[in-house]
């Protein structure tokens, strides 16, 4: 029996965020430019953060660009949406924050750097906007007091023993903070309690090196967990119990609930909370992509991504309901809209039994014909 074909999507607009000359031809030319690496927006913009340093900033009802901003010739590691509608921080592998007010000039209103010539690896706003947590590349979680002027509150240094690669608050008015970090551990802080021993409220022994996590779920109870092997688990992080390891084939599986359509590595995850739905987005080399829905034991297709980006996808961003933006290698930026279409199908991905993980997992990307550029 053939497999069911899922509904496919073709971009609703597309915007190509850089322009430079080729030395190369072909169809492996691109890889020669400018990728863009991550992407976030607000009510009234669409912000995109590109390998040469750059961040581009457009206004998301028309898609044209708005401004540009510098943020030195320093890898750009996260990029995130400030507490306003108005505010937009950014993190570096020179260990700058800079937060910036749109309103204003392409200066920013505020910069800060990590201590010890520690590269800041992500960041994320609590407190409506007041602290700024960094993560950083000795292993320590920094706090800086926006509001005071970027001062250094405190850092937290024993709960992790490599790098770590991501921080996420809850939300924008919670103290709970989740990381993520090369030791294969994500640790749960209480923010408010006045010691990191105290902070420490659990511990997801996640036995991989992690690349991205965050909260979800109708009481944001849950935590997702993806890594650097390309795979998936997903947690209830009061009782640091693991919902769902979704196991070393998890590549395989989606690319066969997707029709054939080869799925060979995993972007991020999404909580939606007007659907209450999580979401995985995963694509392949050639810039195809799958939009899944996490149930807690299983996932299913929803849409597959044809005809945006020719090289991999990078990083997405929910834009309003039903419509979505992905960024990729190819140096474009696509809006797509889920309310065009047929009705999913039931195809499933049925959760592993496993649960034990490995390093072993394949390779996250393709071999690049230029050395390739780390997403952290």
């Amino acid at each position: 029996m053939n497999a069911i074909r899922p509904p496919s999507l073709t971009p609703f607009r597309t915007v190509i965020t850089h322009f430079e000359a080729r030395s190369g031809a072909g169809d492996d030319a691109y890889e020669e430019g400018v990728w863009v690496l991550f992407a976030c927006s607000s009510e009234q913009w669409l912000s995109c953060a590109l390998s040469n340093g750059d961040v581009k900033l457009y206004d998301k009802e028309r898609l044209e660009p708005i401004q540009t901003y510098t943020h030195g010739q320093h890898l750009i590691t996260d990029l995130q949406a400030g507490s306003g509608p108005n505010m937009l921080i950014v993190s570096g592998m020179n260990g700058q924050v800079a937060l910036y007010d749109v309103r204003q000039s392409s200066k920013p209103a505020l910069t800060f750097v990590l201590p010890r010539n520690e590269a800041a690896l992500s960041v994320s706003l609590g407190y409506d906007g007041a602290l700024a947590a960094v993560a950083g590349a000795k292993a320590h979680v920094h706090f800086f007091d926006v509001r005071g002027g970027g001062v250094l509150l405190g850092s937290y240094q024993d709960s992790h023993t490599e790098e770590v690669t991501r921080v996420r608050f809850q939300s924008m008015m919670s103290p709970l903070l989740v990381s993520g970090s090369e030791d294969g551990l994500s640790c749960i802080f209480d923010t408010s309690q006045p010691s990191e021993d105290a902070a420490l409220k659990s511990v997801l022994n996640v036995q991989t090196p992690l690349r991205e996590v965050g909260f979800f779920g109708p009481s944001l109870e849950g935590v997702y967990c993806l890594t650097g092997s390309e795979t998936m688990s997903v947690w209830h992080h009061d009782s640091a119990q693991r919902i769902c390891d979704f196991g070393l084939d998890l590549r395989t599986q989606l690319s066969q609930v997707s029709g054939g359509t080869p799925m060979e590595y995993l972007v991020n995850c999404y909580w939606d909370a007007s659907q209450q739905q999580l979401s995985l987005l995963a694509g392949n080399h050639a810039g195809d992509g799958g939009m899944f829905k996490v149930d807690a034991g299983s996932i299913s297709i929803q849409h597959l991504l044809l005809g945006g980006h020719r090289g991999d996808i990078r990083s997405w961003c929910a834009l309003a309901p039903g419509t979505f933006a992905t960024v990729g290698e190819d140096a474009r930026l696509c809006e797509w809209n889920t309310k065009v279409g047929s009705a999913v199908p039931p195809n499933n991905v049925a959760a592993s039994e496993r649960t034990k993980q490995n390093a072993a997992g394949g390779p996250i990307r393709r071999n690049k014909t230029k050395t390739p550029i780390s997403p952290y």
